[in-house]
């Protein structure tokens, strides 16, 4: 790619906000030419990583914006101290269809059961899953 096109395409990215894309265009024009990529695999490839950043800072963002008292994945909740929560349940729960639902979930029991870690893992599964 010559340089005028490399600085039209990158004022292009840029009035496009994709500067994941523009960070990226020289190592893949380089990797594209070594493994003779087509366009379509070489625009995939760029693109791809556009997508994955914006995913990860949407992800930060709702995370950041929800103000979780705590921030607990359900994998570190200690289901043996709580035998009698149903764990099927927390994890069907974790798939977030309550959501699409517009369900409510609401959590009863005595201090220090983990009713917080569990709230707040639902809440994690939801931002990571974009909603």
């Amino acid at each position: 790619m010559n340089a005028g096109m490399k600085a039209l395409l990158t004022e292009n990215l840029k009035k496009l906000r994709l500067s994941t894309m523009i960070r990226n265009l020289e190592a893949l024009i380089r990797q594209a030419k070594q493994e003779k990529l087509s366009y379509e695999e070489f625009l995939l490839n760029l693109s791809e990583a556009e997508v994955q950043v914006r995913q990860e800072n949407g992800c930060k963002r709702r995370l950041r914006e929800a103000k979780f008292p705590i921030l607990k994945p359900m994998e570190t909740f200690k289901f043996d101290a709580a035998p009698e929560l149903d764990v099927r349940l927390m994890k069907e729960l974790s798939d977030c269809d309550y959501v699409k639902k517009n369900r409510n979930i609401v959590f009863v029991g005595k201090s220090g059961t983990g009713k917080t870690h569990l709230a707040s893992a639902l809440g994690f599964a939801a931002c990571t899953q974009g909603k």
